[in-house]
């Protein structure tokens, strides 16, 4: 069984677009997505919109859960002060913009995502099998990933939330991050996805490809996208 495995979009429509046409040319059995939609990208409605008209599955992450609800801020990922701020003026303005349906859409998303692959038992999150805004970092020690595993009630655990992808095994369960379709934070501008492939045992391999930066950019001008924002997509 193949799987692709969408990490955080966060409104970035070009990014988007070409990870579906990547995937499409790859092909596979379940393409899932591991939620925050929106919020840090100028395309929130039609971001969604795709998401929706491809009939893509996927999981509320704190974004989608802070923008249906019209919050004042939201929770932050423990990024460096000046980031915090240029996200947080993305955030404000993706809110004001975000149509009451959309809204609706994203609330309605599910915590988690379940699916057998393979035989074994397979799990969509945001940030980990019990809350939607608490990072699982790949350093952090065997002892919480195995308290991670016990609450997923899983065999293979996909997320997202830090934006940087890893694979890694504790007991026999597989913990991977998709990483970020629209806001990469591993030092890697590029888009991409997470292809899991599950046949007896379990791969992982990371595609990355090259998207229409410039678009971005010159959309945001466009829409009055706060633009020290979206200078944080530049490479």
């Amino acid at each position: 069984m193949k799987i692709i495995a969408l990490g955080d979009i966060h409104g970035n429509l070009p990014a988007l677009e070409v990870v579906l046409r990547e995937s499409r040319a790859e092909g596979y059995d379940v393409i899932c997505h591991t939620g925050d939609l929106v919020g840090f990208a100028p395309f929130p409605e039609e971001t969604v919109a795709l998401v929706r008209a491809e009939r893509i599955q996927g999981v509320r992450g704190d974004l989608d859960e802070s923008v249906s609800a019209q919050a004042d801020d939201f929770g932050g990922n423990g990024v460096d002060g000046r980031v915090r701020r240029l996200e947080s003026l993305a955030y404000a303005w993706t809110v004001q913009r975000t149509e009451r349906i959309t809204r609706r859409h994203l609330a309605d998303l599910p915590f988690d995502q379940r699916m057998e692959a393979g035989g074994r038992r397979t799990v969509f999150v945001h940030a980990n099998p019990i809350d939607v805004s608490t990072s699982l970092w790949e350093d952090r020690d065997e002892d919480y990933f195995r308290d991670m595993g016990d609450a997923a009630e899983a065999d293979i655990i996909v997320l997202g939330h830090t934006h940087r992808p890893y694979h890694r095994i504790v007991d026999g369960r597989h913990f991977i991050n998709a990483g970020s379709v629209g806001y990469p934070e591993d030092g890697d501008p590029r888009t991409g996805y997470a292809v899991i492939t599950v046949n007896g045992n379990v791969e992982v391999q990371y595609r990355r490809f090259p998207y229409d930066v410039d678009r971005l950019l010159r959309e945001a001008r466009a829409r009055r996208f706060p633009q020290e924002s979206a200078a944080l997509f530049k490479a």
